[in-house]
């Protein structure tokens, strides 16, 4: 996603990335990976729980059910109002930036 930030930012999209790793790691990740999405620590999954994307999923490259915050996309208005929302089956299950940009240019007004 983030090799398309172009995408959102024409559309004045800003991009934030939830994880529950430390914050000591998503800096280091951040750094050695020019990442340019700002990084949230979610460590215990608050967020994740609260947006409702904690639950057990496959994983462990098996047929393992580990509880985990699922990849998840949500579209959030200046409102502070969820106006739509993509959650994965699994941690590989992500939407294209052509299925995300397309949903901006529905619902976001003027958004370039």
């Amino acid at each position: 996603m983030t090799d398309n930030i172009q995408e959102f930012e024409s559309r004045k999209i800003k991009l934030i990335s939830i994880a529950s790793d430390s914050v000591r790691l998503l800096r280091k990740f951040k750094e050695e990976n020019n990442f340019v999405v700002d990084m949230i620590s979610d460590r215990g999954a608050i967020i994740a729980k609260e947006y409702d994307v904690y639950w057990f999923a496959p994983g462990g490259g098996k047929n393992y059910k580990i509880k985990q915050a699922v990849p998840s996309k949500f579209l959030i208005n200046k409102q502070n109002q969820i106006i739509w929302k993509y959650i994965g089956k699994d941690k590989t299950d992500r939407p294209s930036i052509e299925m995300m940009t397309n949903i901006i240019d529905k619902n976001i007004k003027n958004p370039k």
